[in-house]
This record gives C-alpha cells, structure tokens and sequence, in this order.
C-alpha cells in the first residue's frame, strides 16, 4: 500500500515537472552547472541513470533549493529513491541548500567523472553571522549500489567517500568553493 502510494506521488511530480518544464540531458556526462538549475537532471550510468530533482522555495525572507535523487534501473520504470547517507542508519531523503539574508552557507553540484557521478556539498559554518568568516567543509558523496556484503543498506544510496575544509577565508564564498571543487576530483 505505501509503495502505491509512493509511486503515485512520483508520477504526479513527474508529471508537474514534465508540464512546467524540465531540463533533460542527453549526453552520459551531462554539463554540470552551479548552481543546479531547477527541473530534472539525469546521468548515466552503465546499471541505468541517476536521477535529480532539483525545486525552489522563496518567499520574502528565504530561498532554498531542495535535491532530491532517484536511480531508474536498466529496463525498469520504477524510480527508487537514493538517500543521502552521513552516517550508518542515517538516512536523508531531501537535501536543501542554506542561507542568510543574500549569503548561501551550504549547496551542492553533482559532478559526472569517469568513475561515477557525485553529489558535491559545501557547508560554511559560522558562529554569529552570515557575513562572517567561518571554516568550510567540503564533503563528496558518491553514488553507490548495494552489494551482497552489506544486505542491510539501502539498493542505491550516495556516500561520503572523500572531506576537504578550506580555512576562514573572508572572500571564499561557497559558491566559489563549489566553483573550485568542480575543477578537482575527490582524494581517495
């Protein structure tokens, strides 16, 4: 019953999506941009293609963009939701970026390499304002499938595979950052 229902909300959004517009790729390795624009964004991958919905909120006082992954299997038309995972049994669905007043402190780019498609973070963090200096954290995430080692984890998941912190910098905003991480590859 909850799986019906959760297919039924995808192809409502899908739907809604497909009607307002979406940004489709059509190359393995699509351009990555930052930020991600709205819509839908796919990259393929030899088992099928990783899927990003990327939507906005904004009113007077915020704005925040919301990632949401899902992996579409070779020869399967179901969308499996792919969480985020920070930590063993720490799972997050939805990602949004963060901001105060005109400053993001945290975004994120998926970078498409030869090994794998990645979800890039930067989280500024600072102690008693936006504007001030504070040390950021980069962390990679790699999209990743279950393998019969670790039965209890989700099928598809993104994991950390690789951390950089850039100093407190008062220039180094995390749009340069992301800017600057796209060039770079992740350490192993």
């Amino acid at each position: 019953m909850i799986r019906r229902k959760q297919q039924f909300l995808l192809k409502i959004c899908l739907l809604v999506i497909l009607h307002f517009g979406a940004n489709f790729s059509q190359s393995a390795f699509a351009k990555d941009v930052f930020p991600m624009s709205q819509g839908l964004h796919e990259w393929q991958i030899s088992s099928g293609k990783v899927i990003l919905v990327v939507s906005t909120y904004q009113d007077s006082t915020t704005y925040k963009r919301s990632y949401n992954f899902y992996f579409q299997a070779k020869n399967s038309s179901d969308w499996n939701q792919v969480p985020i995972v920070r930590a063993q049994n720490d799972l997050q669905f939805t990602w949004s970026s963060a901001g105060g007043g005109d400053v993001t402190l945290a975004d994120g780019i998926v970078s498409a390499q030869t090994n794998g498609v990645y979800f890039v973070l930067a989280d500024k963090r600072v102690d008693n304002g936006s504007h001030e200096k504070g040390e950021s954290v980069v962390t990679w995430f790699k999209f990743s499938e279950s393998d019969n080692d670790h039965p209890d984890d989700p099928p598809y998941f993104l994991k950390p595979v690789f951390t950089r912190h850039y100093s407190k910098t008062p220039n180094l905003s995390v749009e340069n950052i992301l800017n600057k991480e796209f060039a770079l590859k992740p350490v192993k």
